[in-house]
């Protein structure tokens, strides 16, 4: 199972990447949508400005064609739409021109060259409304016609293609400008949550030490208090059993008078590891002070905690002795006491299971004695 520092490490290194991934998806969208959106706009009044020079062209031609054949009805026809499609055409590119971003400095000639477009158009449609038009008076109007709009439209779209150019030197330093914001942001998100890891890892090692013995590496009082209360809480709801085993070295006070206390403290280890290996994964093991130690037992009755007690205290008449107390026995005295359905409270237990141990003592040491609560 991992640590709570290890899972605060995943979630954040999950989260950092989710981040990156989803800033990643935002700006290449962005920087896609608003390139096509950009092509889009100039895209469309340039074919706008492309069609009308096709048609000034054609009406051109089609002009010839009627003072050569006057009463050819397609030719007449042809030059009559024209003559209707082409101020259509310039009132529809007026009009984006005001829509475009183009400054109006870049397309006033080419209004002026509109204006002038529309009386020559004008001249011409009077020209072709006589009974016989006069064929050199039509082409020299329809001449002027396409010369005018053919240069104002020409102008129009080199206009046109360097704005283009450079919306588009503007989109790549914006896109620039929004890619570098990202990084900046994850890497300022990056430093955040690695602060926060080293916060919660410190946060974590602070409270194991203050739950934890130092000599020992057991739980220490406090520990053995608040997981006692937790498992009290359990067993009244799930009406299950606890027991507690109190321990305490016999003659302790002469193994440090003889051996001196760092032999004393190695001891204190020994025993502790010896503690730790007997128990349980879900006993909870506590150095209380001193020599005294205790064992919370969770859905444990006397009988399963006084076989935990007697393989104890043999093991512990065996245990071998590091340092200068090689060769020197070491015997314990245990008091034990269980409670149902969490009928008392911590501080009961504890009192009957210290009580039991006061007894071994009296009684001579080296034994286990069990208080019931009857």
């Amino acid at each position: 199972m991992r640590s709570p520092s290890a899972r605060l490490r995943i979630g954040l290194a999950l989260g950092f990447c989710l981040m990156a991934v989803l800033g990643a998806l935002a700006t290449g969208a962005y920087v896609s949508q608003s390139g096509r959106h950009l092509g889009a706009d100039y895209a469309a009044l340039a074919g706008d400005i492309v069609r009308a020079q096709e048609e000034t062209a054609e009406l051109r031609l089609a002009l010839e064609g009627l003072m050569r054949a006057p009463g050819d009805s397609f030719h007449r026809q042809r030059v009559g739409k024209l003559l209707w499609l082409l101020p259509e055409r310039m009132a529809g590119v007026r009009q984006a021109l005001r829509r475009s971003e183009l400054p109006r400095t870049d397309y006033s000639e080419v209004l002026g060259d509109f204006d002038q477009a529309a009386e020559t158009l004008e001249a011409l449609e009077g020209a072709l409304a006589r009974e016989a038009p006069d064929a050199g008076t039509v082409n020299q109007l329809g001449g002027e016609l396409e010369s005018t709009l053919a240069w104002a439209y020409s102008r129009l779209l080199d206009s046109i293609h360097g704005a283009a150019a450079e919306q588009r030197r503007l989109m790549k330093r914006l896109s620039l400008a929004v890619v570098v914001l990202l990084l900046l942001v994850l890497m300022v998100a990056g430093a955040l949550m690695l602060a926060l890891a080293r916060i919660h890892r410190q946060w974590l090692s602070l409270h194991q030490l203050s739950v934890t013995d130092e000599l020992t590496g057991l739980a220490n009082r406090r520990r053995l208090w608040d997981r006692a209360q937790q498992q009290l809480a359990l067993n009244r709801r799930d009406e299950g059993e606890l027991s507690l085993l109190l321990a305490d070295l016999d003659h302790f006070k002469h193994v440090n008078d003889r051996f001196g206390h760092p032999t004393g403290d190695a001891v204190l280890q020994a025993f502790s590891r010896e503690l730790a290996r007997l128990s349980r994964e879900s006993d909870l093991v506590a150095r209380l002070g001193g020599e005294e130690f205790a064992v919370l037992m969770p859905n444990t009755g006397i009988e399963g905690a006084r076989r935990l007690g007697e393989r104890l205290r043999e093991a512990t008449a065996s245990l071998a002795l590091p340092d200068r107390a090689q060769g020197h026995r070491l015997t314990i005295s245990l008091g034990l006491a269980a409670t149902h359905a969490g009928q008392e409270d911590l501080d009961q237990l504890y009192s009957r299971a210290d009580t039991a141990l006061y007894q071994a003592k009296q009684k001579g040491r080296n034994r286990l004695e069990i208080h019931t609560n009857s």
